[in-house]
C-alpha cells in the first residue's frame, strides 16, 4: 500500500473526531444548527477516494453566496480553534431545513454529531 493511501485512510479513520470539530465550529456560529455525517462514511462504505460528507442544517434561509461564505468560516474556525487538520478530507454540505429533507430522503444512514 502506498504511503498516500495509508495517509488518506489515517484521515478517514478519524471521521468522527473531524465531524465533531466541524460541529463545534458550526455551533459557535449557528447555535441552532444540526450536524450530521452522511454518505459513504456514515454507510460504512469508505474507500481511498472517499471524503467525509458533513451535512450542516441551519434554521435560516441563505443565498448561495452567503452559504459559501459561512461554509468557509466554519471550516477556518474548525482549523483555527479546534485543530482540524487543514488537509482533512471533509466536504461540508450547508443546507436549510427544507433543502436538507432531500439529503435525509436519499441517505441510507445519517449519524447525528454532538
Amino acid at each position: 500500500m502506498s504511503s498516500w493511501v495509508k495517509f488518506r485512510f489515517s484521515h478517514l479513520r478519524r471521521w468522527r473526531e473531524y465531524a465533531e470539530k466541524i460541529a463545534k465550529a458550526t455551533q459557535d456560529l449557528e447555535p441552532n444548527s444540526e450536524v450530521y455525517v452522511i454518505g459513504g462514511v456514515a454507510e460504512d462504505r469508505i474507500t481511498v477516494l472517499s471524503d467525509i460528507d458533513i451535512l450542516v442544517v441551519i434554521k435560516r434561509k441563505l443565498n448561495d453566496k452567503e452559504k459559501k461564505k459561512l461554509r468557509e468560516i466554519i471550516l477556518l474556525r474548525a482549523i483555527d480553534l479546534y485543530n482540524l487538520p487543514f488537509d482533512a478530507p471533509v466536504e461540508i454540505h450547508l443546507k436549510d431545513e427544507d433543502e436538507a429533507k432531500r439529503f435525509f430522503e436519499l441517505s441510507k444512514k445519517v449519524i447525528k454529531v454532538l
